[in-house]
């Protein structure tokens, strides 16, 4: 299992470092990983992750957790939050708020966007939208990150 970033990764910019988490350079963290996410795009202040839910986030009902879709939305908030920090900083969730508002079935491929709406020198706040398979709002979320120091050295 990979250890927290390195000193090496954390001299990248987040740009920097989600690109290559995108490539494959960098693997994904064990629990992104887990719960099927890859980057589709990404750009400074804007992340678009895909997914698709196994039977292993289904709850007792049949449909996919609703946890697994506020995981899907935390790391596109996130992703999209860190794009903007320098070598030296990242993007922590402080605050997250997830409506859910249609029933995801297990694999059913959703694509989640994150655009940041305001990048301060201490929070960054990021909006998003998960979007099922017909391109109908399956989630909306609203994510308030703290922006934090990184070794370097």
């Amino acid at each position: 299992m990979p250890a927290a970033q390195s000193v090496e990764e954390n001299r990248l910019t987040g740009l920097e470092l989600w690109g290559r988490i995108q490539s494959g350079a960098i693997p994904f963290s064990p629990y992104a990983a887990a719960a099927g996410l890859g980057i589709t795009e990404l750009e400074d202040g804007r992340a678009v992750i895909e997914a698709t839910p196994g039977a292993a986030h289904m709850n007792q009902v049949g449909m996919v957790h609703g946890g697994w879709v506020a995981t899907v939305m935390d790391v596109a908030l996130g992703v999209a939050a860190q794009t903007g920090m320098p070598a030296g900083e990242r993007a922590i969730t402080i605050e997250m708020k997830v409506n859910l508002t249609r029933a995801i079935t297990p694999g059913s491929t959703v694509r989640a966007t994150a655009e940041v709406v305001h990048g301060g020198r201490r929070t960054v706040v990021v909006e998003g939208r998960l979007l099922d398979p017909q391109g109908r709002v399956a989630a909306i979320a609203l994510g308030t990150f703290a922006v934090v120091e990184v070794p370097t050295s």
